[in-house]
């Protein structure tokens, strides 16, 4: 068994040491050549027929990388094309990646192999993959119009597909989008995230939250349960007619877990039932002009029953 194991690490360490150096296990470099026997010609070659894309291309940073930047790739045209030689000599485009007769999957897969950090380290798992969805699709290389290559500028990429999330920020209540103080990038990594809704966050949607809202966190001694499970119980993110983000307006949002109150209860304890006077207390009163600390509290009550449980002021 310790003889498996020490074999097996051994694979581990040669894996990793290949991911790192940028080379595969014979030590070749970790480009895809679509043409087995193509030799690499360099990026000028490229220049004879494409000119006006390599003018374009001077500038970029695919172009300017240097060796200790990357190293074990090629560099210029052919680190993202694929060795030249064939497709100079036969004049045909199956002789290199043209990033058009590849699938999703196999377009990625070549961005994949430079792109590794932690912001592309879920691209595979994510809903953006699954769905089909390459690199190119956002990001044009030799053409970028918007920060990071992208093909327009982020808010508007990302509401090219998801417009009714967009719709949302026009609501009366919205997080500041269409003001230009955050992105969607602030909020989502678009690359995939272990947290649903490729959300920013390495264990729970309520972290990403509390980067801003640092008050809410606590931990309060007397909580509010559904605080401590999801934000998203209460608040919609994205834009809300209620006030503050709620997905309704006070009482009708704390009357779907909480029954009518003892304000209601008074004539119906009397044998009277839910009069009109009693309606009125409980759909013309926000729960908040009492239960203020609604996020959650430290200080205890001493006016109501229950101490500090009722998140009192």
């Amino acid at each position: 068994m310790r003889k498996w194991l020490c074999l097996l690490s051994l694979v581990s360490l040669l894996f990793f040491f290949a991911c790192e150096t940028g080379k595969d296990m014979s030590g070749n470099i970790r480009t895809p050549n679509p043409a087995p026997g193509a030799s690499y010609v360099g990026s000028k070659a490229c220049a004879d027929c494409h000119e006006e894309i390599f003018n374009a291309m001077k500038g970029n940073v695919h172009m300017q990388l240097a060796e200790f930047e990357a190293p074990g790739f090629k560099k210029g045209c052919e680190g993202c094309h694929g060795p030249g030689s064939k497709h100079i000599d036969e004049e045909d485009p199956k002789y290199i990646i043209t990033f058009g007769k590849e699938n999703a999957f196999e377009r990625s897969d070549v961005c994949l192999k430079c792109h590794t950090d932690a912001e592309t380290y879920h691209w595979d798992d994510s809903i953006h993959a699954r769905r089909g969805i390459a690199c190119t699709d956002c990001h044009d290389i030799h053409n970028p119009k918007g920060e990071y290559m992208l093909k327009k500028a982020e808010n508007e990429l990302c509401s090219s597909c998801h417009r009714d999330i967009y719709a949302k920020f026009y609501l009366p209540n919205h997080h500041p989008l269409k003001e230009g103080k955050i992105e969607c990038a602030s909020c989502h990594n678009p690359h995939g995230s272990e947290v649903k809704h490729m959300v920013r966050s390495e264990e729970r949607l309520n972290d990403l939250c509390y980067q801003c809202h640092m008050d809410k966190e606590g931990p309060f001694v007397f909580e509010h349960e559904p605080v401590s499970e999801r934000c998203t119980i209460c608040h919609e993110p994205h834009g809300t007619a209620a006030d503050n983000l709620l997905k309704q307006n006070e009482p009708f949002l704390c009357l779907q877990c909480h029954e009518f109150h003892f304000h209601s209860n008074v004539e119906a304890e009397a044998g009277v039932g839910l009069g009109a006077e009693a309606m009125h207390k409980v759909f013309t009163t926000r729960c908040t002009i009492c239960h203020y600390q609604i996020h959650g509290s430290d200080s205890p009550s001493f006016t109501i029953s229950g101490e500090g449980k009722g998140l009192t002021r």
